[in-house]
């Protein structure tokens, strides 16, 4: 019974620190592929986002496409 206290507490500290890290991450911005518009995307939005490094595939709200959006840096 002691392993499922143990595994239900490590579970919950892997989905809030999800959490925490789409919510820090949504404070930058992103630029679209398509249009070259910058934006800030919702933390829930890249939780469940399909990313490779730089690159995220959210949605773009000004023209709506769903290619690769690439994170600015803010050097």
């Amino acid at each position: 019974m002691e392993w499922i206290i143990v595994t239900v507490i490590v579970i919950i500290a892997a989905l809030v620190a999800c959490i925490l890290w789409a919510k820090q991450l949504s404070k930058h911005k992103f630029q679209c592929k398509a249009c070259s518009k910058e934006f800030n995307a919702k933390w829930n939005k890249l939780l469940f986002a399909i990313h490779s490094d730089d690159y995220y595939e959210i949605r773009c709200p000004y023209c709506n496409n769903k290619g690769c959006i690439e994170k600015q840096n803010s050097d």
